[in-house]
């Protein structure tokens, strides 16, 4: 592992987490501050897991709210991994941390990145859970198209994108049209736009997009969403499809992952390991970069408790 890389937490990001109850449904709402110092909020079902850090404010739930039955569950195309996209997870805040807020160390390419994502690139987000990644990104100046299951589009993703379309920031010019790679529908929130659409890994992106955005892509981004191994080969060729489809533009994959194979190692077949990755990486003729790594500590429910695991969370890009 390259320690030049390692990545110390960022001074002046703060996330944090609190409890509304509309009098039916207890949310949690999960809020973390823009650059400006404004801050953006959304709404998921859990708290977050490895998201905050030092003394940030963490909810809890009752066992009486974690009882309460998945309204989606029957939903088509729903599965148990896509219900885990109603809450955060760790790689999110590396994710936002290393492409939005510059730190002295950062290399050349990662400085690049950067600037890119804050002057309008076009970003595809892949399973977008709640959308803290990409409305973040469109925050600070990306057009980004957020994407997930229909159910978590639908449930979570325009929600929240509806909820922070007013956050605005003094650059921000009320005459801004619409980008074209959006319409019909695009929300204004800060610097960028933001827009959701449902797409299947499973089913060909071709047939999921326009053309426009097929051929108009400069970054794909994705956080934690590999955590089991059958998920990877699905992931991939959605994303080679996308490379294929914007070569104009020679798109790059920007993934943040947490290391969960500390006790199965390279040989776990139940989660996606490091050299999991890199070797499917590496089967593709691709290549990839860590721009960003940091320790983190998480919490894990074992045989009824709670204990508290040492772990790693990278931020990879990958390019064909």
């Amino acid at each position: 592992m390259d320690h030049q890389r390692y990545r110390n937490h960022t001074d002046g990001f703060r996330c944090g987490e609190r409890i509304e109850d509309d009098g039916s449904v207890r949310s949690v709402i999960f809020h973390c501050n823009l650059p400006s110092g404004r801050e953006i909020e959304f709404s998921c079902r859990e708290p977050s897991c490895g998201a905050l850090e030092g003394e940030e404010n963490v909810v809890t739930l009752t066992d009486e709210d974690y009882a309460v039955v998945d309204p989606n569950f029957f939903d088509e195309g729903y599965t148990m991994a896509g219900s885990t996209g109603f809450k955060v997870w760790t790689g999110s805040r590396l994710l936002i941390e290393t492409l939005v807020w510059p730190h002295e160390t950062d290399c050349a390419r990662l400085t690049e990145i950067q600037n890119r994502l804050g002057t309008g690139a076009n970003v595809l987000e892949l399973g977008a859970g709640v959308g803290v990644v990409g409305t973040y990104l469109a925050s600070t100046g990306a057009n980004v198209l957020l994407s997930d299951l229909p159910t978590l589009v639908e449930n979570a993703i325009d929600p929240n994108l509806i909820r922070n379309k007013s956050c605005q920031t003094s650059k921000d010019s009320d005459g801004d049209e619409c980008p074209s790679w959006f319409r019909p529908r695009g929300f204004k929130i800060g610097t960028g736009w933001a827009s959701a659409i449902p797409i299947d890994w499973k089913i060909p992106v071709d047939t999921q997009l326009t053309d426009s955005q097929r051929k108009n892509i400069d970054f794909v981004v994705a956080s934690d969403v590999v955590f089991l191994a059958e998920m990877l080969d699905s992931l991939l060729d959605t994303v080679a499809d996308l490379f294929d489809s914007s070569a104009g533009n020679k798109p790059s994959f920007i993934l943040s992952f947490q290391r969960r194979d500390a006790k199965g190692g390279k040989d776990s077949t139940a989660f996606t390991t490091v050299d999991g990755i890199i070797a499917a990486v590496k089967e593709r003729g691709w290549a990839l970069d860590c721009l960003a790594w940091r320790n983190v500590n998480i919490t894990k429910d074992v045989d009824g408790g709670v204990i508290k695991d040492a772990s790693e969370v990278f931020v990879f890009e990958i390019g064909p």
